[in-house]
Parts: C-alpha cells; sequence; structure tokens
C-alpha cells in the first residue's frame, strides 16, 4: 500500500489542494482514509482505480467529431498512435483538449491545430504545463501575437465540428512516449506540452520555437517541478 497525502494527490493530479478538498466535500474523488480531522490518506491503488473510471478519450486522423466526441474517445486515439497500453488523462489535460476546441471555434477554425492545444495549455492557469511556461519566461502576450500571425481560419461558416489535425497525432503520441520516459503512468499538461515540441511539428511548435522555448527546458523545468511525481510505475 502506498499512501498518499491531499498534498500527494494534488500534484499527482496536477490540481490545487482546494481542488482536491472540493472533490472530498462533493463525493466524487477516490475512497480515502480519515486519519485525524486534518489528516487525510489515499491509497494509491485506489486513486488510480478512480481515474481510471474517468478516463477521457479522443478520436484524430481528420475524422469529424462534437464536443463530446472528441473529449470523450481519448483512449481509441492512444491505443491506435501508440500500439501500447492504457494511461488515464489528468483532469487538466482534459481540461486543455477542451479549451482548444473552444479556442479553435471561437477563432473560426473546424481544424484544431497544436497552436489550439498550446493555448489551451496556458489557458488552464493552475496546470503543470502552464507552469513550466510561466517559469520559462514566456510571455502570453507574445504568444497571442505569434499565433494571430501564423493561424489563419479557412474563411468557410464554422460547421459546428472540429476536425483534428494530422499534426495533434504526432502530439499525442510524443506526449505518451515522453510520459513513458520519464516513469509516469499518466498524461497530464506537461506531456502534452513536451509532445508539441517532441513532435516538431505544427504551429504550436512554431510559436514556441519562435519564443525561446526549447524541448531541452521544457524538460529540465518539468524534471525540477514534478521530483516528487518522477518514481517509476509500481
Amino acid at each position: 500500500m502506498q499512501l498518499m497525502s491531499i498534498e500527494d494527490l494534488a500534484a499527482y493530479l496536477g490540481d490545487s489542494k482546494r481542488t482536491i478538498y472540493k472533490y472530498i466535500a462533493s463525493g466524487d474523488c477516490p475512497p480515502y482514509m480519515r486519519i485525524s480531522a486534518k489528516n487525510i490518506k489515499f491509497d494509491r491503488a485506489d486513486v488510480d482505480a478512480w481515474l481510471e473510471s474517468k478516463k477521457v478519450y479522443t478520436e484524430t486522423g481528420g475524422k469529424k467529431m462534437s464536443d463530446f466526441s472528441f473529449v470523450d474517445n481519448t483512449k481509441a486515439a492512444i491505443r491506435k498512435i501508440t500500439g501500447e497500453s492504457e494511461m488515464p488523462w489528468m483532469p487538466r489535460a482534459q481540461a486543455v483538449l477542451k479549451q482548444a476546441i473552444k479556442q479553435a471555434r471561437k477563432d473560426g477554425f473546424d481544424i484544431i491545430g497544436t497552436e489550439h492545444i498550446l493555448l489551451g495549455i496556458v489557458s488552464v492557469k493552475e496546470c503543470i504545463g502552464a507552469r513550466v511556461l510561466e517559469n520559462l519566461g514566456l510571455d502570453s502576450s507574445k504568444l497571442h501575437q505569434h499565433y494571430k500571425k501564423l493561424s489563419r481560419p479557412s474563411g468557410a461558416k464554422n460547421t459546428g465540428q472540429s476536425i483534428l489535425s494530422e499534426d495533434i497525432d504526432k502530439v499525442i503520441k510524443c506526449a505518451y512516449e515522453q510520459a513513458t520516459q520519464w516513469g509516469h503512468t499518466y498524461i497530464g499538461t506537461e506531456h502534452l506540452l513536451a509532445g508539441i515540441l517532441f513532435a516538431g511539428t505544427g504551429d504550436g511548435f512554431q510559436i514556441l520555437t519562435d519564443l525561446g522555448i526549447t524541448l531541452e527546458r521544457v524538460r529540465e523545468e518539468t524534471a525540477r517541478l514534478l521530483v516528487c511525481r518522477s518514481e517509476p510505475t509500481e
């Protein structure tokens, strides 16, 4: 049995302690043991089982999909792209995917690109990916300037559906590979960020490169932030 404190669980999920307390208050949380009024412990196995029940999936390869199917079919995409075992997606990584769709539609795009994933990471303020970029000195205003310069909507009427660019296939695969290299058993926003750079393609990669954010710097800063989460799977 590997016991986790509320602080450990917050770091593991990429959430704040406040969010964990909200999970507990709502009853939507892993089983836990109350050692004392302020000392709550979670069994790692229970946490992983809880995450398993909340997996989020996407389909890729240019297939049209609604918001629901985009967010609800990630498992199929990971299996298709990696051919490897399943990994749970952290809640913040799920939020990034949703924000990517919202950003693309807001700007008149039917195609979701790596640039929208990047903007999704930045918009989910409490996520590890955003913290990495902030610690590396990323100027969000410059990021948006580069985004506007590189991204051009098709001009066609938005259909209400979304198509994932082929570059996102590569990003998801690279995110999985990066998580495996770090010995992680989940996909988080830090893996999506590294995946954009690891894939080396798409407007998201170009924007980060133009702003001086490299894969090596992202890996180093992520390793510094996630020392407690770098253990290999038991």
